[in-house]
Order: structure tokens, then C-alpha cells, then sequence
């Protein structure tokens, strides 16, 4: 019979090795084994230098120094559905072990993680980014139960629309999951000193939260444009915390495995703007009588920073990086926020060619239809007065819908 081939594991555990397949050399109990059932051992059982002590389902690290300047004593890592901690980071006082645990792995957990495709949570990725990420993120996954938590929890959020007559069931997995990350993060990752061991996971885990809140954000519908503009500034004012995340290990982020993502991104979201559909839209920025000048400047950076995304989205650039800028939101400048929280025409005019923005990426599970109904609460909401404002996205729509 013929066998498949495969690259020797060498560090594997002696379970593949019996079998002849390819270990993925997780410890302490790899993928394979884990998935299958089977009993999983190592000829060395070491990790991080640390002796590693097997008890039924469980594991004792001993820690081989101190970390943060502060030691740990000896914790005890429950089975996989448990809080590990995240390398470099110390965990608190683990007094009651179910507070800071979440529950045990069950089949709900397992589809999610087989349906999980990164691909479906950042469209914005080539194929060779996709392939790239999608594997760093399973690693850091694997050290960070929060940003696990995070994978499984926008997975259901995904799996709502996907699957109707088990939306109620995806619903409440997508909530109890991310509360549980969110509940995780605080307690590990929020404490500690961002490192070198967990800066790409802090970043994945903020890139996730936001598209989660994103479409959270985007999926209710409001009866009326207040109510949607309230929760739209929560939103970015969460989003620009999980920003300010991003920049205070900007350094460590640029030395790290995710440097070629940051800076891919970088560099789209400084692209300068080259068309002209924000152009009448400028145009009444400028000539209006009742902004002043620092709110005239707040209106066109926003206006500015749209040209740019309908330079991807209307071009003929068919880049999946078209549609990276639906996930930059704390790009929007904090002056013209404020605009927005003061209920200023003018800024929500603007909003409504983000609308269309929306509109025009709607096959983006995240988006849907959400860009025709904002842009139409908004038309209503301003009032036959400032057609002329969205006349362009007004137009837009019709031919697009």
C-alpha cells in the first residue's frame, strides 16, 4: 500500500511516531492526539527550559525564574479550555480556580474551531498575507486563551448569517465567548508588561474585538439615526482604546512576526487621495458658513480618508486591500468625532459617504446591507435641506442597489 508522504518530526510525540504521521509537536498534548483521543507523551517532556509534570489531564510548570520582576509559584494549567497563562505575562492570584477558568472545550467549541477561517474575518489579505497570518495567529493563539476566546467568539458571530435556523444558538456562543476573552484579557494580558512573547497576540486579539464590534455595530437596526450615532462613538472610542494598545508596543510590533502585516497596513492607510468623488463634497466643506476652520479641517481629513477607500473600491485595483478600510475606524480624526457626538449636519453629511463606503463593500460578511439603511437613516434624518450634500452617495445607491 501506498503511504502519503511527510516530513519527519523529530521532536514529536512518540504517539505520531508509532503511527507515522506528522507531529505538530504541541505539548502537552499535540493537535493530533488531542483531536483523536489518544494518549499523548514525549520522550523529553520540557517546556521553556521548565520540568513538566503530568497528572491525568493536567500539567505542573515550574516556572524557572520570575517574571516581571515578580515571581510565580508553581500553577497548576487545567485542561485546554482553561485560562493558560500567556508566555511573559503573570497570572493573578488564582484563589477560585472557576472564576478565571472558562468551561471545559465542548462540541460547540469544536465546530466553531473547524469552521474558523481567518480568511472570513480579514478579507482585506491577499492569499499570501491570509496564509501567513492565519498561521500566526493560530500559535498565538495556542499561548493567549483570550485571543483564542476571541477566535471562537467571532466565528459564531459569523456563523449567525450563515446559518438562520441556529441563529439564536451562534448568537449566544459569539456573546458568552467574547465576554469571556474580554474577562480573560483583563486579567492576564491588561496587567502585565507588553513583550516581545505577546504583542502579536495583543494586536491579533484588538483586530478581532474590533471586527466583532464592528459588526455587532453594523447588524442592529435603529429606529432612529441618534441611537446608532450613540453607539457608533462607543464604538469608536473602544476601537481607539484597542488602537492605543497597537501604539504603546509600536516598537516591539515592528521587531516582531506580525512587523509585515503592520506595515503593510500602514502604508494603505497613509495612501494619499487621488480621485475626485469627495470632490463637491470638499467643495461645501469648504464653503460652509457654519463650520469654523479647525471643524472645516476635522470634516475634509474625514473626507480625505474616504476618497481614499473609493479609490480602492471604485477603482479598478481588485485587491482584496479594497476593503481595509472598513476595519480602521480609530483612523477617524478625533476632532471630527466630536462633530459627530454634536450632532453637526455637516459631519453626518460626511458620514453618509462612509455609507456608501459600507454599501459598496457589502459582501463583506461584516458589512451586509448595513451601508443602504445608514445612508438612507441619514437622508432622512438631515432632511430634504441637505440633499445637495448626498446627492453623489444618493445616486451612488440607486445604481448599486
Amino acid at each position: 500500500m501506498l503511504r502519503r508522504s511527510h516530513k519527519k518530526s523529530r521532536a514529536g510525540c512518540l504517539e505520531c511516531k508509532r503511527r507515522h504521521v506528522k507531529c505538530d509537536e504541541q505539548r502537552p498534548k499535540c493537535i493530533i492526539c488531542t483531536l483523536s483521543g489518544r494518549d499523548c507523551s514525549y520522550a523529553s517532556p520540557v517546556t521553556d527550559g521548565a520540568p513538566v509534570s503530568f497528572a491525568g489531564d493536567r500539567v505542573a510548570v515550574s516556572p524557572p525564574g520570575s517574571v516581571s520582576g515578580s515571581p510565580m509559584s508553581n500553577v497548576a494549567v487545567g485542561t485546554i479550555g482553561d485560562a493558560a497563562p500567556v508566555p511573559g505575562v503573570p497570572l493573578p492570584e488564582l484563589g477560585h480556580p472557576s472564576s478565571h477558568l472558562c468551561h471545559d472545550v465542548n462540541s460547540a467549541h469544536m465546530e466553531l474551531m473547524i469552521r474558523f477561517k481567518f480568511s472570513d474575518h480579514a478579507p482585506e489579505l491577499n492569499e499570501e498575507l491570509h496564509d501567513f497570518a492565519s498561521k500566526l495567529l493560530f500559535r498565538c493563539a495556542l499561548q493567549a486563551p483570550y485571543l483564542m476566546h476571541q477566535m471562537l467568539a467571532v466565528c459564531a458571530r459569523r456563523l449567525v448569517a450563515l446559518f438562520p435556523d441556529r441563529s439564536d444558538f451562534f448568537s449566544e456562543h459569539a456573546m458568552h465567548l467574547q465576554t469571556r476573552a474580554i474577562s480573560i484579557y483583563n486579567e492576564t494580558a491588561a496587567k502585565a508588561q507588553i513583550d516581545q512573547n505577546n504583542c502579536s497576540a495583543l494586536l491579533l486579539y484588538c483586530s478581532l474585538l474590533s471586527r466583532h464590534l464592528l459588526a455587532d455595530l453594523l447588524a442592529k437596526r435603529d429606529t432612529n439615526l441618534d441611537g446608532f450615532l450613540d453607539r457608533y462613538l462607543q464604538f469608536l472610542s473602544i476601537s481607539g482604546g484597542l488602537k492605543g494598545v497597537s501604539i504603546s508596543a509600536w516598537e516591539l510590533l515592528l521587531e516582531s512576526d506580525i512587523k509585515h502585516l503592520v506595515l503593510w497596513a500602514i502604508s494603505i492607510s497613509q495612501s494619499l487621495p487621488l480621485g475626485n468623488h469627495c470632490d463637491y463634497l470638499r467643495h461645501l466643506i469648504s464653503e460652509s458658513l457654519s463650520l469654523d476652520a479647525q471643524s472645516k479641517e476635522a470634516c475634509l481629513k474625514a473626507a480625505a480618508y474616504l476618497q481614499v477607500g473609493f479609490d480602492r473600491i471604485l477603482g479598478n485595483d481588485g485587491r482584496n486591500e479594497r476593503y481595509l478600510m472598513i476595519f480602521m475606524p480609530a483612523a477617524v480624526p478625533s476632532e471630527f468625532t466630536e462633530l459627530l457626538a454634536q450632532r453637526r449636519p455637516e459631519a453626518i453629511a460626511v458620514m453618509g459617504y462612509w455609507a456608501l463606503y459600507l454599501h459598496l463593500s457589502r459582501d463583506v460578511w461584516h458589512v451586509a446591507d448595513s451601508g443602504a439603511h445608514l445612508l438612507r437613516s441619514i437622508a432622512a434624518y438631515l432632511g430634504p435641506d441637505w440633499g445637495q450634500w448626498l446627492s453623489w452617495p444618493l445616486d451612488m445607491l440607486a445604481q448599486n442597489s
